[in-house]
């Protein structure tokens, strides 16, 4: 792993993603569950948790970019626009920065819709498998 380095990914988001992280976390938020409930609350249909599209950059980082034995320092997210159901997303991930002579990595990581409309996006700081 190296500044410039860039990871991507296709990732679809599925109902059940959506019920699982639900179970586990306690959010049963009805705009994730109830198409009417959403659009009354603007959306076109259900969405999917902020958090779960978030929560693919960890699967990224311990399974392939850089792999396993890494550890998460931090993470900020900006979340753009909604996620639905059975979306596809597209996960780059570009190492922007390295703390010299150490094996952590600043990563910027973004997420984009099949519409190339970015939905999630962040920096995150890691540190590969020593």
């Amino acid at each position: 792993m190296k500044v410039g380095d860039i990871y991507q990914e296709e990732i679809k988001i599925t109902p059940e993603h959506i019920q699982k992280f639900a179970e586990f976390s306690g959010d049963f938020n009805p705009v994730h569950f109830n198409d009417d409930e959403a659009r009354a609350q603007g959306f076109k249909s259900r969405i999917a948790h902020g958090m779960i599209s978030a929560s693919f950059f960890s699967k990224i980082f311990a399974n392939t970019f850089p792999g396993p034995g890494t550890i998460y320092l931090s993470q900020t997210f900006k979340f753009h626009a909604p996620v639905y159901v059975n979306d596809s997303l597209h996960y780059r991930l570009e190492v922007i920065a390295q703390k010299e002579g150490k094996p952590i990595f600043t990563v910027k990581t973004e997420a984009f819709g099949e519409d190339q409309q970015l939905r999630t996006s962040g920096e995150a700081v890691i540190r590969a498998r020593l």
